[in-house]
Order: structure tokens, then sequence, then C-alpha cells
């Protein structure tokens, strides 16, 4: 996943000791979504298995455990028998790995849009309702970029409740970025467009916008999250420069993976009110449920970008669709 070139870089050059930590990461956030599997995994695990109605049975079981959904959990294993049928595959293992290589397909939808661009300024706006964790992802996701020597400024757009400011400025002293805020009940546009302002007076890297979930229609929706990206592009016009040449635009949807089903139809509510370049799954240690990744994905059209594994501001994890196929199905 390209979304910063020299943590790209990095990857590619790590440690034993990183390439383990990245693991047990994965691990932690994935352990209660594996136990769904360990019938499955246990079955195939004894040597015994046969690609017959028990098999695939099983692998149904687990499939509708980690909420994948009827609709995808029935497709999923049709899939597979039929693909296993027409290679003549008979073992186990080989159907495993044709397993593992279809949920991979199936979470790399497309490659995603990178969360920063040199020279330019990067406006990374983070949607969703309310409790998703949208201003913790926020304080993640700004580590990362300082992380890389990146300075960011916060947006504190969400005006209408003083507790989210409140948190977001907490989160900005805690992890070491500036914070702009406005009065409560403001114009969330103008507080965008004071960040935008200063970053660009200040050159900074990047603007994180931490916006309000509390819209029910996807007509307020679309009002409010447009009249928030205008503001952005209006700042770069005022100073006589194209908005596409001086702005690198990113607008992600943070879900809470305990909601379970509810974060399909938040997905699909959001991705019909803005577009939509990266999905992020919050909470996704604290529910048996993330397979509800895969509806999430199929629904909203766009691949996923990360994964919040804890509440501390390091619990986070870059997606990697065959990593977490692997965390689900690898016996370890």
């Amino acid at each position: 996943m390209r979304l910063f070139g020299r943590r790209d870089r990095r990857k590619q050059d790590a440690s034993p000791a990183e390439r383990a930590e990245r693991l047990s990461r994965w691990r932690k956030g994935l352990n209660r979504t594996k136990a769904s599997f360990s019938g499955f995994l246990q079955f195939v695990a004894t040597g015994e298995a046969e690609l017959g109605e028990e098999y695939y049975s099983e692998l149904h079981d687990a499939l509708i455990l980690a909420d994948i959904g009827a609709a995808l959990a029935e497709k999923t294993v049709s899939w597979l028998r039929t693909t296993s049928s027409e290679q003549g595959v008979s073992s186990s293992e080989v159907a495993r790995q044709l397993l593992k290589q279809r949920l991979t397909e199936m979470l790399a939808t497309e490659e995603p849009k990178p969360l920063f661009a040199d020279e330019r300024l990067n406006v990374i706006l983070f949607a969703g309702v309310n409790g998703t964790g949208k201003t913790t992802m926020l304080a993640k996701i700004a580590r990362l970029l300082l992380d890389e020597n990146l300075s960011v400024v916060a947006a504190a757009a969400d005006t209408f409740r003083a507790a989210a400011v409140e948190q977001l400025s907490i989160w900005g002293q805690r992890v070491g970025f500036p914070v702009i805020t406005g009065a409560q009940g403001a114009d969330p546009a103008s507080v965008v467009y004071n960040t935008v302002e200063h970053a660009l007076a200040q050159g900074k890297h990047a603007v994180l916008i931490d916006t309000a979930g509390r819209m029910q229609t996807k007509t307020a929706l679309m009002d409010e999250l447009s009249k928030i990206g205008r503001a952005a592009r209006k700042v770069v016009e005022k100073r006589g420069e194209d908005p596409d040449e001086k702005l690198h635009e990113v607008n992600l949807l943070v879900l809470d993976a305990t909601t379970g089903q509810n974060a399909i139809s938040q997905a699909k509510l959001f991705s019909e009110a803005i577009a939509l370049h990266g999905l992020v799954l919050n909470k996704i240690d604290g529910t048996a449920k993330g397979g509800v990744i895969f509806p999430v994905v199929a629904t909203a059209q766009v691949p996923v970008m990360f994964l919040g594994v804890g509440e501390d501001v390091d619990d986070i994890v870059e997606f990697d669709a065959a990593e977490f196929a692997s965390a689900l199905l690898d016996n370890d």
C-alpha cells in the first residue's frame, strides 16, 4: 500500500523484530474475529478433513459467525466449491489457500489513493457517525505523519459538541499538533477555512479535519461535507492558485467494527453522499465480527486503508488484504 513512500521503504527493509511487532499487532487486532474460525481451523487441522459437505458447512458457519453476512458467505462457499472442483483439488490445505486468495481479492478492490502527496497541502477529512472513534483515529494518523517529520494541524470542525473539541485538543497536546477551533455552534466550514489559511501561511504539510457525525439524512450529510470541502478550495482560489494543483484531498470514512451490520448501512450512506477514498475500520480488536469488513468494502467500493486495534495512539496498522486473510485462516 503506497501511503507514505518512506514508510514503504522502511517496511521493505524491516528487521525481524519490526516484522514480528507488526505481526503481533495483526494478531492482537484480529484475535476475537479469528475465534470465529476456530471450529473450522480445528477441523482442517486434524488432517482428515475432506472437501465434502461437512467441510463447506464448517466454513459457512465460520463466515457467518465472523459477520461476513449470509449472502457473501453463500457466495464465497459456492466459489470455493466450484473452483476446487474445476481444479481437481482434494486437499483441505490447498482449498484453504484458495480461500485465502479469494478473501484477499475481495478486499483488494483497488490501489488506494495515497494518504500523502509531496509538494501539496494534504487535506484529510475524517467522516463517520458519532462514536466510531474519528477523533482518536485522526490522532493516530497525525502520529504517523509526525513520525515521517511532516507537520500537521487539525481543524475541530465538529463545532456542535464541546466535548469533541476538547477531546481533539487533548489529543493535539498529547501527540504534538496544533488544533484550530471556533466558537461552539460556529459554521464548521469557517473553522476549516481558518485552518487551511493557517496551514498555508505556516507551510504545514497536512490539515486533518474532524467532522461532526450527527447528520441523519443524506442531503444534510452531503451539504455539510461538501461545504467543508469547498472551504479548503476557496482559500487556495483566494490566493490566486489552482486547488487541483495545490491540494491533495483524501476523504476517509471511519467505521466502528463492533457495530457489525450497522457499519454496512453507514458505508452506503456516506459513499452516496461524498467521494470516499478509503475506509478505516476502528475497534476491530473489540469484536468477533471483524468479517463485516467484507460486505463494507463491497458496499462502499473503496479500499480499507487502516485498522484501529486498540486505544493507544500507536494501536493502528496500515491495512494489507493478504495479511488480513492470513491472520484469519493461518494456524499459529
